[in-house]
């Protein structure tokens, strides 16, 4: 699944501008946080992160390549937190959005015609679970805190709408709305398992994913990347290998690593790690 997220009819609710890939449909970061199958279906749930959304050129929500505390408050609290994604049959029935701005809502959206259908969020709080957690593991602000279920932030407190909360109302509503029974639509989904096997074998000589095989005997060779900018065509290579993955849906730059490590059977060196890293966050494109 790629991070890229067609949501575009809700997104401009909270965006009404912003970066979009070349289809026009918003970018917008995500993470996988789960992967199960319930009643047949394969549900996929996804946090919308800060980091690299917020500083982020390439991302539908940037800001500043610095935002102030003000900044990530607003962010945190206005924009969407968690989807889910529901599949049958590899592919998608559902793309479900928790979002608190305009309104505390679960939005469905079928993907097959972009209708949508609004539920009012039966949690209570300011800030979802996964949001307050990233504030504190990225130390946006040194004081801020988590005790018991509200967050200190910026001078201010916030209560915290629970994982659970927000899980149990979504597949509450997975089985009310009999998703199970839903035509499936054309958008395909891989699971994280299926992707990784995917990237393994086009990372096969000859497979798309395979950009090292053309530069045999040339990897120290230069090429210019941008005007005055110089690297090696292995460098370029290892580059185009993490973009490679970041568009086909490896969910975090430590997974491509890991799958990169699991490939050439070693530990990577430096030059593999930074330059796969460079292009899974696009940073030639920024």
């Amino acid at each position: 699944m790629k991070k890229i997220f067609f949501l575009a009819l809700i997104l401009a609710s909270v965006v009404t501008f912003g970066q979009t890939d070349t289809n026009g449909n918003p970018v917008f970061n995500s993470v996988i946080t789960n992967e199960e199958v319930i009643d047949g279906l394969t549900v996929i749930s996804n946090y919308y992160t800060l980091k690299n959304n917020l500083e982020n050129k390439g991302s539908t929500v940037y800001i500043s390549d610095r935002p102030t505390l003000a900044e990530v408050s607003a962010s945190a609290i206005n924009l969407p937190s968690e989807f889910f994604l529901v599949a049958k049959d590899h592919a998608a029935v559902s793309l479900i959005m928790v979002r608190q701005y305009p309104k505390a809502q679960v939005v469905f959206v079928n993907p097959s015609n972009g209708d949508t259908k609004e539920f009012g969020l039966k949690a209570k709080g300011d800030i979802t679970q996964n949001r307050a957690e990233e504030i504190i593991a990225q130390k946006y602000d040194p004081k801020a805190v988590i005790t018991g279920n509200t967050l200190t932030f910026n001078g201010k407190k916030y209560a915290i709408i629970s994982n659970i909360d927000i899980k149990k109302q979504v597949l509450e509503l997975i089985f009310s709305e009999k998703l199970s029974q839903a035509a499936p639509s054309g958008m395909m989904v891989r699971t994280q398992a299926e992707t990784k096997q995917y990237v393994i074998e086009q990372s096969a000589q000859g497979g798309e994913f395979d950009f090292f095989t053309a530069i045999t005997g040339k990897e120290m060779d230069g090429v210019q990347i941008k005007p005055g900018i110089f690297t090696t065509k292995q460098s370029v290579a290892l580059y185009q290998w993490g973009r490679a993955c970041y568009e086909t849906g490896v969910n975090t730059q430590e997974d491509a690593l890991a799958l990169f490590a699991e490939i050439i059977a070693r530990k990577l060196n430096q030059r593999e790690e930074d330059y796969i890293k460079m292009g899974f966050n696009k940073e030639w494109e920024k």
